[in-house]
């Protein structure tokens, strides 16, 4: 198995199925670029392997430097709001329990908008029991 255009479709097509399993946005553009140099063995622009690897390196870095800006929106959404005006809307909310919070730093769990969030307080609650939020320090929400 010494055929470049073959080696690198492999490698390009393996790079893309590897964003899947560790998604991150990197090497679905690095998997792009050894598609791009298998093209480029097989139309024989690239007859050697510095040569390959040229394309390659080339090929990957402006797929990710051009690209990655407007995939990730595309993935990864868009808000228009404000890391405050976010916390703004945290705060106050009313919000259930679904794993009792120990109390301290020991992390329970909260349902907020259908989604389960890691949850500390002060005191101790019990799963069902209604709290408040109090604020938001990463992902993990402060209720009382």
């Amino acid at each position: 198995m010494s055929d470049p255009i073959l080696i690198w479709f492999l490698i390009g097509a393996g790079l893309l199925l590897l964003e899947f399993v560790a998604p991150g946005l990197v090497l679905i553009f690095f998997g792009l670029g050894a598609v791009i140099t298998s093209l480029a063995c097989w139309l024989g622009f690239a007859d050697t392997i510095p040569t390959q690897i040229m394309i390659f390196c080339i090929a990957s870095l402006l797929f990710l430097l051009g690209l990655r800006r407007y995939v990730k929106q595309w993935f990864g959404g868009v808000s228009d709001k404000r890391p405050d005006e976010i916390d703004a809307v945290f705060a106050k909310q009313v919000v259930k329990v679904v794993l009792e919070i120990p109390g301290g730093s020991a992390r329970g769990k909260v349902e907020i908008n259908g989604s389960d969030w890691n949850a500390i307080s002060d005191e101790p609650h019990a799963v069902g029991e209604m709290v408040t939020i109090v604020k938001r320090d990463g992902l993990i929400v402060v209720v009382k």
